[in-house]
Formats: structure tokens, C-alpha cells, sequence
């Protein structure tokens, strides 16, 4: 089920949006500027790759954005890891 889900991110990680970040951001109520989103979309379209097997890359957009938005990443990355992998 893994590679099903890296093949699906894989194939479609290329029509991530921007608009996407900002979307689930305002979903789960977490504040984030445009500028964050600019940097989250670029980090996740660069490493997309890296994310799916090693979260130690994230702390490489620690010093991007602010500690409380990267602590709601690690959370949703944490949370929809044990979801979908």
C-alpha cells in the first residue's frame, strides 16, 4: 500500500498549488502568511521525495518559518504519516 501511495504523490505532486497550502492550512485553523506558503509549497514540490521516508529533512524549513507554524507542521506531518503509511 506504501508504493501505491508514493506513486499517487509521485504522479501528481506537480499540480500542487500554493492555494492548496493556504486551503489546508485554514482547514485545520493553523495561521500561515503568504510568504510561509510560498516556502511550504516550494519545500514539499523540492523534497517531496525525502519527506516520504525521513523527517529529519523538516528541519530545513525550521529557520524558514515561525517555531509555532513549524510545530503545526511536524504535527500534520506526523499525524498524516501514520494515516496513509
Amino acid at each position: 500500500m506504501i508504493i501505491i501511495y508514493k506513486d499517487l504523490i509521485k504522479k501528481y505532486i506537480n499540480l500542487l498549488e500554493p492555494i492548496h497550502i493556504k486551503n489546508y492550512a485554514n482547514n485545520k485553523n493553523i495561521t500561515i502568511t503568504n510568504q510561509e506558503v510560498n516556502i511550504i509549497h516550494n519545500f514539499i514540490k523540492t523534497y517531496y521525495n525525502e519527506l516520504l521516508d525521513n523527517e529529519s529533512i523538516l528541519l530545513e524549513l525550521k529557520p524558514l518559518i515561525r517555531e509555532d507554524l513549524y510545530k503545526e507542521v511536524i504535527k500534520e506531518y506526523k499525524e498524516n504519516k501514520a494515516k496513509y503509511f
